[in-house]
């Protein structure tokens, strides 16, 4: 690929989704917060409900390939909390005030679902998955959706509770839960994006896009959208602004990421996620092996030398 191409393709790869996009994963959200505010068994709670976009949609890292719309609905009539770490809980926790209503993880899940099978039909209504209720997409109307009941979340690094993170805790279907924080995203991003002269975000959507290309290709394994996000967020603004056109900038946040990801280079098991309160390879959602796939086969892609 020569620099001309290669310049024409990442002012693609790096474009925001057009007007129409926007249009039609916006008008997902307010479907769901309208399937939410019409279910009668939220009769009573509607002031502890919260409804919320999240994920690349709402932090404008989405590309047209990955055009879903995840939404949060958020019960804070319950909270649940831990201490970090967990050796500076006090014993017994006088601050603790055990919930006693009725809103169990299995039965907000449940009044979740059927709010959107009224809302969109239960031919519309996938629950099937671990964390998510998929709402099909209808071709030029809506993207799909991905609903995802949750609950208030704190996590206090300190016994007195004086510093804390607000997040959300969703259950998964079939046990455990995942503890995110989408308000530190989306302002951590924000930050990072003005202080790198707006080229953040752009390089998240063109990391985005050249996997949605490699993946569909058979040369890489396909990978989850964060992902690629968390990647560039762990990438120095300084290598990220980098020389001008943008595609100097792009070139050098791929040899960062290359550079740091080769094998026995221990720089990555520092990093976090964009929320700057978890560890990236922490658990099995992908690996270094996975990133370093991508941004090798990203480079000979593009061409780079």
């Amino acid at each position: 690929m020569d620099p001309a191409e290669r310049a024409a393709l990442l002012t693609r790869w790096m474009d925001v989704s057009s007007p129409s996009e926007q249009d039609r994963m916006e008008r997902a959200e307010r479907m769901v917060i309208a399937a939410i505010d019409a279910h009668p068994a939220f009769n009573g709670y509607r002031s502890n409900i919260k409804v919320y976009a999240k994920g690349s949609y709402a932090n404008t890292t989405n590309v047209r390939a990955d055009s879903d719309v995840d939404v949060v609905v958020e019960n804070q009539h319950v909270m649940y909390y831990d201490y970090c770490p967990a050796e500076i809980a006090p014993s017994p926790d006088l601050n603790a005030d055990p919930y006693s209503g009725p809103w169990s993880p299995a039965n907000w899940r449940e009044e979740v679902r059927l709010a959107m099978v009224n809302k969109f039909g239960s031919g519309e209504v996938d629950s099937s998955g671990e964390v998510a209720i998929r709402i099909a997409e209808v071709s030029g109307s809506r993207p799909s959706a991905d609903v995802v009941p949750s609950f208030d979340y704190r996590r206090y690094d300190s016994p007195d509770r004086r510093v804390a993170h607000v997040g959300s805790r969703v259950f998964k279907r079939t046990g455990g839960w995942i503890d995110n924080y989408p308000d530190q995203q989306k302002a951590n991003g924000i930050a990072k994006d003005r202080n790198t002269g707006r080229r953040y975000k752009k390089y998240v959507r063109a990391l985005k896009n050249a996997e949605n290309f490699l993946a569909a290709k058979g040369v890489i394994d396909d990978l989850p959208s964060y992902f690629m996000e968390c990647l560039v967020w762990n990438v120095p603004n300084s290598q990220i602004t980098v020389g001008d056109p943008l595609d100097q900038g792009f070139r050098s946040t791929l040899a960062h990421l290359f550079n740091s990801l080769l094998p026995g280079a221990y720089e990555y098991e520092a990093w976090v996620e964009p929320n700057d309160l978890k560890y990236l390879f922490y658990g099995d959602k992908w690996s270094r092996e996975d990133g370093f796939r991508l941004i090798d086969a990203t480079w000979d892609l593009l061409g780079y030398e």
